[in-house]
């Protein structure tokens, strides 16, 4: 699951118990929520690399339906294909196939408190919720 808000980017993975957050980078275009929730999920993706054993499917939900149709499509505008070029050399390496499905924003709950950096939700309805940092691909970011 991945989520971004004004503040952040969350990233949760229940099957792991692995939650991640970050703030938005300081370069980034402004007015477009839509940037952080591609690249949000970009920077899901790039967690297969510290997998001990990356799987060879990946299921990703967001709940902001423009990212689902580009990383469906593979196409973008200028400004979103670094995103997706940055998505698919770690699809590619790691010989994964992905599908990003859409969520409603009610069942993303987790992925959108880390997003807020709400970490005290995130403990109270996970309590052994293992919550991390990171930063998102600078590739990605153009």
């Amino acid at each position: 699951y991945t989520d971004a808000s004004s503040e952040g980017l969350g990233l949760w993975f229940p099957d792991e118990n692995f939650a991640a957050q970050c703030e938005l980078p300081k370069t980034r275009p402004r007015d477009t929520i839509f940037f952080f929730e591609a690249l949000a999920v970009c920077s899901a993706i790039h967690v297969l690399g510290n997998m001990p054993t990356p799987p060879h499917r990946m299921l990703i939900y967001t709940d902001n339906a423009n990212t689902v149709a580009m990383f469906d499509s593979l196409r973008a505008k200028p400004l979103y294909n670094s995103i997706l070029m940055s998505a698919v050399d770690v699809l590619l390496h790691f010989h994964v196939d992905l599908r990003v499905a859409h969520v409603p924003g009610a069942h993303n709950v987790i992925a959108d408190a880390l997003s807020r950096f709400h970490n005290e939700l995130v403990v109270d309805l996970v309590p052994s919720a293992q919550i991390f940092t990171f930063e998102p691909p600078r590739d990605a970011l153009g």
